[in-house]
């Protein structure tokens, strides 16, 4: 179930983006991000892993940025 959370979660952000609405596209996209980066993880894929923490970094930036 984590992975498909994962994958709808970054699927309605990236949705979100393509009609500019923000920032609930950050909000989905790092949530969905965070679950795959957990997935990668467990599953000791490294490079999914590095993929998805890397993303959920850049979402969060976003994130801080919006909000202060």
């Amino acid at each position: 179930p984590m992975r498909w959370t994962g994958t709808i979660l970054c699927l309605i952000g990236i949705g979100l983006t393509s009609y500019n609405i923000y920032p609930l596209n950050l909000l989905f996209g790092a949530i969905g991000s965070f679950l795959w980066t957990v997935e990668g993880w467990v599953a000791k894929d490294y490079a999914l892993f590095t993929v998805e923490l890397v993303a959920v970094l850049i979402y969060l930036g976003g994130i801080v940025r919006v909000y202060t």
